[in-house]
């Protein structure tokens, strides 16, 4: 292209970078992004990777913030087509004796489904499902929808609020605590625990990592929150494309960048991979990983000491090994006679009856094996309408699972990835006997295919970095970077690598967007 110039050029056309883009533009800003992909919106991709007709979600299916982050009205996402589902029965567990267990959008629902386990442990849920709602939305603006504070300021503060007086579960000591530990204080019945856990396990928590149970309050908070996009998420990447569009903005694909240009100490624009500059008025800012960032995209000008923190960057320490299905019909399970709702939950867990389930699976990934199939699953098309043919049906199998194997290193995979995906299909099909002759056809992807296909997910690392006590709050990435700013001048931060973390949170962007208005005195229109 020709040299340009623009007010931001924003880097990477991921939900983040698109979302920041048109708050800028709605602001009155000239901006640009650009995007060395042919399609935008990163992880919001939707494909026929089975069959014509069959939409997959390769990266991000679950939206757990919908209707709490307040990107999709600032932006007015919903006027520009994007529509969801909140699936009535939102998890489930099939356990081996033939049981059930459901998470429901009505509490009574799940009160009663655990309940049939542990009345206790459904009491005990109540209080602490009551408790968090009550302080979800405290948690959310301070926890992920602002710009991070330290973790000893959030405990000092709780300790001189005397939060142990006024709450059951919340305390100064959770930062000590591993959601394991959490769950065993509160809770008895071993499959309560494991479907708990699970439910953290899929939003990225290691359930044996100290420190983590700092979080899981809000995590119960929002566990039935979890939405279905109608159309698949590449619907949410175009509803931001339009909004984009609609502001003033422009998106360029297939338009990589190659530099950032530094001058005395400023971010001034950028030189793409054709050799054309587009020069930045005021700004510049990356949504793509750290290590792009500043060990290819900054050449120069960087102290070696910052240079060693992003080389020394910590990434998740497990990945998703994927099968994607097509299918004749949805499965239908065993324990469906135990409870029939289970053949509706959206959401399973196929496999973790017992946190020792999860603890034994976490360990065996940290060796670089492939633990057992154990499985979350999923069927959208329960729920969309429009992400297969009429009378059929899309699967979703996960499994946590390393990105580097011990024998034979991340390569492995292509090796490996068709007979364990066949292993997934026969442990699901042992709790829904129809599944088998259900399927028309499967493909799998694997953590290596992730980084392949996604440089900005190094590793297979959707999260853009390990979710641990030393990476959370201002420690994110380090603390050189956790408000969003950079060593240069007019260079921003606004990806997954940034607090909070990745999935579909669009905290990133709103939270740089805080740091943006504040250093050029934009009017804070949004809310």
């Amino acid at each position: 292209m020709a040299d340009a110039a623009y007010d931001a050029v924003i880097i990477g056309a991921g939900h983040n970078g698109m979302a920041l883009a048109t708050y800028l533009a709605k602001s009155g800003w000239d901006v640009a992004v650009f995007e060395a992909r042919g399609e935008e919106g990163g992880g919001l991709a939707t494909e026929e990777v089975t069959r014509p007709g069959f939409l997959h979600n390769l990266h991000a299916n679950y939206h757990t913030l919908v209707g709490v982050c307040p990107v999709y009205d600032d932006l007015n996402l919903y006027d520009h087509g994007v529509k969801y589902v909140q699936p009535p029965v939102q998890m489930g567990a099939v356990f081996g004796d033939g049981t059930a267990l459901t998470i429901h959008t009505d509490v009574d629902k799940t009160c009663a489904s655990l309940a049939r386990f542990s009345q206790k442990d459904a009491d005990t849920f109540r209080r602490l499902y009551e408790e968090a709602k009550g302080f979800l939305d405290l948690l959310i603006r301070t926890l992920m929808y602002s710009p991070p504070i330290p973790l000893l300021d959030i405990t000092k503060a709780l300790s001189i609020w005397r939060v142990q007086d006024k709450s059951e579960f919340l305390s100064v000591h959770l930062r000590q605590m591993s959601v394991n530990d959490f769950l065993n204080q509160h809770f008895e019945n071993d499959r309560i625990k494991a479907m708990l856990a699970f439910h953290a396990a899929v939003g990225g928590y290691c359930t044996d990592r100290k420190g983590l149970a700092v979080s899981f309050p809000l995590l119960v908070g929002k566990i039935d929150n979890w939405h279905v996009s109608i159309g698949g998420s590449h619907n949410l990447a175009h509803a931001l494309w339009e909004a984009c569009a609609h502001s003033g903005g422009r998106i360029f694909l297939q338009h990589g960048v190659e530099e950032i240009i530094i001058e005395s100490g400023r971010a001034t624009g950028v030189r793409l991979n054709d050799g054309s500059v587009v020069t930045a008025r005021n700004l510049v800012a990356s949504s793509v990983d750290i290590e792009q960032t500043f060990l290819r995209l900054v050449r120069d000008g960087l102290p070696r000491e910052f240079t060693e923190k992003v080389e020394n960057c910590t990434h998740m320490d497990w990945s998703f090994f994927t099968v994607h299905l097509a299918l004749r019909e949805a499965p239908h399970y065993r324990a469906a006679e135990f409870d029939p709702e289970i053949d509706q939950a959206w959401v399973l867990n196929i496999g973790y009856e017992s946190l020792e389930d999860l603890n034994d699976h976490w360990q065996r990934i940290r060796r670089g094996q492939i633990p057992e199939p154990r499985l979350n699953c999923a069927v959208n098309s329960l729920y969309d309408p429009m992400d297969a043919p009429d009378g059929r049906y899309t699967g979703l199998i996960r499994h946590f699972a390393p990105y580097d194997l011990a024998t034979g290193g991340p390569e492995a995979w292509d090796e490996l990835k068709d007979g364990f995906a066949r292993r997934c299909i026969d442990k699901w099909a042992q709790y829904a006997p129809n599944l088998s002759a259900a399927i028309i056809d499967w493909t799998p992807h694997t953590p290596l295919d992730i980084s392949r296909r996604m440089v900005n997910m190094v590793r297979g690392d959707w999260m853009g970095g390990i979710i641990a006590l030393d990476n959370l709050l201002t420690e994110r990435p380090f603390p050189e970077l956790s408000q969003y700013r950079t060593p240069f001048q007019g260079l921003y931060m606004c990806g997954a690598t940034q607090h909070p973390h990745g999935f579909i949170t669009f905290a990133p962007a709103y939270n740089a967007l805080q740091a943006i208005a504040e250093d050029f005195g934009l009017e804070r229109w949004w809310r």
